[in-house]
Protein backbone atom coordinates (compact mmCIF):
# COMPACT_ATOMS: atom_id res chain seq x y z
CA UNK A 1 0.00 0.00 0.00
CA UNK A 2 0.76 3.41 -0.83
CA UNK A 3 3.07 4.76 2.39
CA UNK A 4 3.26 8.56 2.07
CA UNK A 5 0.84 11.54 0.77
CA UNK A 6 1.42 15.11 -0.66
CA UNK A 7 -2.01 16.44 0.00
CA UNK A 8 -2.50 17.43 3.38
CA UNK A 9 -3.38 20.52 5.40
CA UNK A 10 -1.89 22.04 8.65
CA UNK A 11 -3.40 25.02 11.00
CA UNK A 12 -0.34 27.24 10.44
CA UNK A 13 -0.23 31.15 11.29
CA UNK A 14 -3.47 30.15 12.32
CA UNK A 15 -5.13 30.93 8.65
CA UNK A 16 -5.03 27.53 7.52
CA UNK A 17 -7.90 25.42 7.48
CA UNK A 18 -6.38 22.44 8.87
CA UNK A 19 -6.70 21.15 12.19
CA UNK A 20 -3.55 20.36 13.62
CA UNK A 21 0.33 21.50 13.48
CA UNK A 22 3.33 20.78 10.88
CA UNK A 23 4.68 18.89 14.04
CA UNK A 24 1.13 17.23 14.92
CA UNK A 25 0.76 15.81 11.17
CA UNK A 26 4.48 14.49 10.84
CA UNK A 27 3.74 12.74 14.27
CA UNK A 28 1.45 11.27 13.02
CA UNK A 29 2.25 9.89 9.88
CA UNK A 30 5.84 8.40 11.50
CA UNK A 31 2.99 6.62 13.84
CA UNK A 32 0.92 5.26 10.78
CA UNK A 33 4.16 4.26 9.12
CA UNK A 34 4.51 6.74 6.06
CA UNK A 35 7.61 6.96 4.34
CA UNK A 36 7.48 10.51 3.57
CA UNK A 37 4.56 13.07 3.45
CA UNK A 38 4.18 16.28 1.91
CA UNK A 39 2.15 19.25 3.73
CA UNK A 40 0.31 21.28 0.96
CA UNK A 41 -1.57 24.16 2.30
CA UNK A 42 -4.15 26.49 0.29
CA UNK A 43 -2.41 29.02 -1.89
CA UNK A 44 -4.82 31.34 -3.03
CA UNK A 45 -4.60 34.92 -4.61
CA UNK A 46 -6.78 36.63 -7.08
CA UNK A 47 -7.86 40.32 -6.81
CA UNK A 48 -11.57 39.65 -7.75
CA UNK A 49 -12.36 37.07 -5.11
CA UNK A 50 -16.02 37.77 -4.22
CA UNK A 51 -15.60 36.09 -1.05
CA UNK A 52 -13.24 36.12 1.77
CA UNK A 53 -11.60 33.86 4.21
CA UNK A 54 -7.68 34.05 6.35
CA UNK A 55 -6.37 32.44 3.66
CA UNK A 56 -7.72 34.21 0.45
CA UNK A 57 -5.95 36.84 -0.50
CA UNK A 58 -5.87 39.93 -2.77
CA UNK A 59 -2.66 41.77 -1.76
CA UNK A 60 0.00 40.67 -3.69
CA UNK A 61 3.02 41.38 -0.80
CA UNK A 62 0.62 40.37 1.65
CA UNK A 63 0.10 36.63 0.09
CA UNK A 64 3.96 36.43 -0.29
CA UNK A 65 4.99 37.45 3.14
CA UNK A 66 2.34 34.49 4.51
CA UNK A 67 3.52 31.82 2.09
CA UNK A 68 6.82 32.03 2.87
CA UNK A 69 5.85 32.06 6.63
CA UNK A 70 4.44 28.76 6.00
CA UNK A 71 7.27 27.18 3.98
CA UNK A 72 9.56 27.82 7.32
CA UNK A 73 6.66 26.78 9.74
CA UNK A 74 7.09 23.68 7.87
CA UNK A 75 10.91 23.33 7.27
CA UNK A 76 11.40 24.03 11.42
CA UNK A 77 8.87 21.08 11.96
CA UNK A 78 10.71 18.68 9.52
CA UNK A 79 14.11 19.22 11.80
CA UNK A 80 12.75 17.10 14.42
CA UNK A 81 11.15 14.28 11.79
CA UNK A 82 12.81 10.60 10.83
CA UNK A 83 10.66 11.19 7.26
CA UNK A 84 10.93 13.39 4.92
CA UNK A 85 9.32 16.19 4.84
CA UNK A 86 7.84 18.45 1.82
CA UNK A 87 7.06 21.64 1.92
CA UNK A 88 4.45 22.11 -1.01
CA UNK A 89 1.35 24.31 -1.82
CA UNK A 90 -2.19 22.86 -2.91
CA UNK A 91 -2.74 26.07 -5.72
CA UNK A 92 -5.98 27.12 -6.99
CA UNK A 93 -5.59 28.07 -10.96
CA UNK A 94 -6.38 30.83 -12.20
CA UNK A 95 -5.68 31.44 -16.37
CA UNK A 96 -5.45 35.04 -17.13
CA UNK A 97 -2.21 36.76 -17.74
CA UNK A 98 -2.30 38.49 -14.53
CA UNK A 99 -2.96 35.74 -12.14
CA UNK A 100 0.37 33.85 -14.32
CA UNK A 101 2.87 36.61 -13.76
CA UNK A 102 1.68 36.78 -9.92
CA UNK A 103 2.25 33.22 -9.31
CA UNK A 104 5.67 33.24 -11.71
CA UNK A 105 6.62 35.70 -9.82
CA UNK A 106 5.91 33.79 -6.20
CA UNK A 107 7.50 30.81 -7.26
CA UNK A 108 10.86 33.04 -8.37
CA UNK A 109 11.43 33.31 -4.27
CA UNK A 110 9.13 30.87 -2.86
CA UNK A 111 11.11 28.32 -1.65
CA UNK A 112 8.67 25.42 -1.76
CA UNK A 113 9.43 21.93 -3.28
CA UNK A 114 6.03 21.04 -5.18
CA UNK A 115 2.74 22.30 -6.55
CA UNK A 116 -0.26 21.08 -6.92
CA UNK A 117 -3.22 21.91 -9.50
CA UNK A 118 -6.67 23.09 -7.77
CA UNK A 119 -10.01 24.52 -8.53
CA UNK A 120 -12.24 25.66 -5.55
CA UNK A 121 -13.65 28.52 -7.44
CA UNK A 122 -16.06 29.06 -9.76
CA UNK A 123 -15.36 31.96 -12.26
CA UNK A 124 -16.61 34.09 -15.15
CA UNK A 125 -14.81 34.42 -18.28
CA UNK A 126 -12.83 37.53 -17.86
CA UNK A 127 -12.52 36.73 -14.18
CA UNK A 128 -14.21 39.80 -12.78
CA UNK A 129 -15.98 37.37 -10.53
CA UNK A 130 -13.92 34.53 -8.61
CA UNK A 131 -16.41 32.44 -6.32
CA UNK A 132 -15.42 30.17 -3.46
CA UNK A 133 -18.12 27.05 -4.22
CA UNK A 134 -17.95 26.41 -0.06
CA UNK A 135 -19.56 29.74 0.35
CA UNK A 136 -22.24 29.13 -1.95
CA UNK A 137 -24.78 27.55 0.56
CA UNK A 138 -23.89 30.37 3.27
CA UNK A 139 -24.21 33.56 1.39
CA UNK A 140 -25.78 32.00 -2.52
CA UNK A 141 -24.33 32.13 -5.84
CA UNK A 142 -23.32 35.65 -7.27
CA UNK A 143 -24.12 33.94 -10.86
CA UNK A 144 -27.40 33.51 -12.88
CA UNK A 145 -28.51 29.75 -13.66
CA UNK A 146 -27.30 31.02 -17.40
CA UNK A 147 -23.54 32.38 -16.11
CA UNK A 148 -23.70 29.48 -13.61
CA UNK A 149 -23.91 27.22 -16.13
CA UNK A 150 -20.69 28.64 -18.18
CA UNK A 151 -18.59 29.28 -15.03
CA UNK A 152 -18.83 25.37 -14.56
CA UNK A 153 -17.47 24.97 -17.81
CA UNK A 154 -14.71 27.65 -17.17
CA UNK A 155 -13.90 25.04 -14.32
CA UNK A 156 -13.55 22.39 -16.32
CA UNK A 157 -11.54 24.55 -18.36
CA UNK A 158 -9.26 25.96 -15.59
CA UNK A 159 -8.95 21.88 -15.53
CA UNK A 160 -7.49 21.70 -19.12
CA UNK A 161 -5.45 24.81 -18.55
CA UNK A 162 -3.70 24.14 -15.71
CA UNK A 163 -2.56 20.87 -16.51
CA UNK A 164 -1.41 23.12 -19.79
CA UNK A 165 -0.01 25.31 -17.91
CA UNK A 166 3.44 23.37 -16.73
CA UNK A 167 2.94 24.47 -13.12
CA UNK A 168 1.57 21.69 -11.58
CA UNK A 169 3.20 18.64 -10.40
CA UNK A 170 -0.14 16.67 -10.50
CA UNK A 171 -3.49 17.84 -10.20
CA UNK A 172 -5.81 17.41 -7.37
CA UNK A 173 -9.47 16.26 -6.98
CA UNK A 174 -10.50 16.63 -11.18
CA UNK A 175 -13.92 16.91 -10.66
CA UNK A 176 -14.26 18.54 -6.89
CA UNK A 177 -17.28 20.41 -7.57
CA UNK A 178 -19.54 17.76 -8.02
CA UNK A 179 -19.67 17.77 -3.90
CA UNK A 180 -21.89 20.67 -4.18
CA UNK A 181 -25.24 19.21 -5.40
CA UNK A 182 -26.21 22.57 -6.69
CA UNK A 183 -23.51 22.50 -9.73
CA UNK A 184 -22.57 19.07 -10.26
CA UNK A 185 -25.42 18.59 -12.50
CA UNK A 186 -23.89 21.13 -15.05
CA UNK A 187 -20.90 19.37 -15.82
CA UNK A 188 -21.03 18.25 -19.49
CA UNK A 189 -19.91 15.33 -20.88
CA UNK A 190 -17.73 16.87 -23.50
CA UNK A 191 -16.13 19.10 -21.12
CA UNK A 192 -15.33 16.17 -18.67
CA UNK A 193 -13.74 14.32 -21.44
CA UNK A 194 -12.01 17.62 -22.94
CA UNK A 195 -10.07 17.68 -19.25
CA UNK A 196 -9.66 14.12 -19.45
CA UNK A 197 -7.76 14.05 -23.14
CA UNK A 198 -5.95 17.06 -22.07
CA UNK A 199 -4.30 15.13 -19.56
CA UNK A 200 -3.83 12.05 -21.51
CA UNK A 201 -2.28 14.00 -24.46
CA UNK A 202 0.04 15.95 -21.73
CA UNK A 203 0.64 12.42 -19.68
CA UNK A 204 -0.01 14.42 -16.74
CA UNK A 205 0.27 12.95 -13.24
CA UNK A 206 -3.14 13.52 -10.88
CA UNK A 207 -4.11 12.27 -7.76
CA UNK A 208 -7.25 9.51 -6.52
CA UNK A 209 -8.03 11.70 -3.73
CA UNK A 210 -9.86 9.47 -0.94
CA UNK A 211 -11.80 12.80 0.48
CA UNK A 212 -14.78 12.33 -2.00
CA UNK A 213 -15.56 8.75 -0.19
CA UNK A 214 -16.48 10.95 2.95
CA UNK A 215 -17.94 13.66 1.20
CA UNK A 216 -20.00 12.35 -1.30
CA UNK A 217 -19.65 8.87 -1.20
CA UNK A 218 -17.05 8.52 -4.55
CA UNK A 219 -13.57 9.16 -4.97
CA UNK A 220 -12.19 11.83 -6.83
CA UNK A 221 -12.07 11.58 -9.87
CA UNK A 222 -14.92 9.51 -11.40
CA UNK A 223 -14.22 5.80 -12.01
CA UNK A 224 -14.69 5.94 -16.17
CA UNK A 225 -11.89 9.66 -15.74
CA UNK A 226 -9.51 6.60 -13.96
CA UNK A 227 -10.22 3.86 -16.56
CA UNK A 228 -9.80 6.37 -19.24
CA UNK A 229 -6.69 7.87 -17.73
CA UNK A 230 -4.88 4.80 -16.91
CA UNK A 231 -5.66 3.58 -20.74
CA UNK A 232 -3.39 6.75 -21.67
CA UNK A 233 -0.54 5.77 -19.22
CA UNK A 234 -0.86 8.72 -16.98
CA UNK A 235 0.73 8.58 -13.71
CA UNK A 236 -1.34 8.19 -10.26
CA UNK A 237 -0.90 9.11 -7.05
CA UNK A 238 -3.25 8.43 -4.03
CA UNK A 239 -4.13 11.46 -1.60
CA UNK A 240 -5.81 11.50 1.51
CA UNK A 241 -6.54 15.24 1.46
CA UNK A 242 -6.07 15.28 4.95
CA UNK A 243 -6.81 18.39 7.44
CA UNK A 244 -6.87 16.32 10.69
CA UNK A 245 -4.29 13.68 12.05
CA UNK A 246 -7.24 10.93 11.58
CA UNK A 247 -7.95 12.23 8.28
CA UNK A 248 -3.78 10.59 7.13
CA UNK A 249 -4.06 7.07 4.67
CA UNK A 250 -7.77 7.40 5.22
CA UNK A 251 -9.58 4.97 2.53
CA UNK A 252 -6.12 4.37 1.47
CA UNK A 253 -6.40 0.79 1.08
CA UNK A 254 -10.10 1.08 -0.59
CA UNK A 255 -7.93 3.31 -3.32
CA UNK A 256 -5.47 0.62 -3.63
CA UNK A 257 -8.20 -1.95 -4.64
CA UNK A 258 -10.02 0.06 -7.14
CA UNK A 259 -6.67 0.32 -8.33
CA UNK A 260 -5.48 -2.95 -8.69
CA UNK A 261 -9.25 -4.04 -9.96
CA UNK A 262 -8.14 -1.35 -13.07
CA UNK A 263 -4.37 -2.93 -13.43
CA UNK A 264 -3.83 0.67 -12.65
CA UNK A 265 -0.12 0.53 -12.27
CA UNK A 266 1.60 3.64 -13.65
CA UNK A 267 1.95 5.39 -10.11
CA UNK A 268 3.74 8.79 -9.33
CA UNK A 269 5.40 10.28 -6.51
CA UNK A 270 8.50 12.73 -5.62
CA UNK A 271 12.02 11.46 -5.64
CA UNK A 272 14.78 13.41 -3.39
CA UNK A 273 17.49 14.20 -5.48
CA UNK A 274 20.60 15.67 -3.24
CA UNK A 275 23.07 18.37 -4.67
CA UNK A 276 25.52 20.09 -2.06
CA UNK A 277 23.71 21.30 0.81
CA UNK A 278 20.25 20.95 -0.75
CA UNK A 279 17.71 18.19 -1.34
CA UNK A 280 15.47 19.13 -4.52
CA UNK A 281 12.42 16.85 -5.59
CA UNK A 282 11.88 15.23 -9.23
CA UNK A 283 9.49 13.33 -10.95
CA UNK A 284 9.57 9.47 -11.51
CA UNK A 285 7.41 6.76 -12.38
CA UNK A 286 6.72 3.60 -10.74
Amino acid sequence: MQKFSYHTHTNALGIFDGHHSAAEMIRRAEEIGYEEIGISNHLVYHPNLLTTSPMFFNDFDLLKKMMQKNVDDIRRAAEKASIPVYAGFEVDFFPSAMWRNAFEKLTETLNADYYVGSFHFLRNTDESRVYNMYHYKESGSPFTPEELADAVRNYWRNVCLAAESGYFDFIAHLDVYKIFPDFAPLGTDEDKRAAVETLSRLRHPYELNTSGWTKCGEQHPYGWMLEELNKSGVPVVISDDAHDVDHLARHFERAEELLAKMNYTNRWRLKPVSYTHLTLPTIYSV
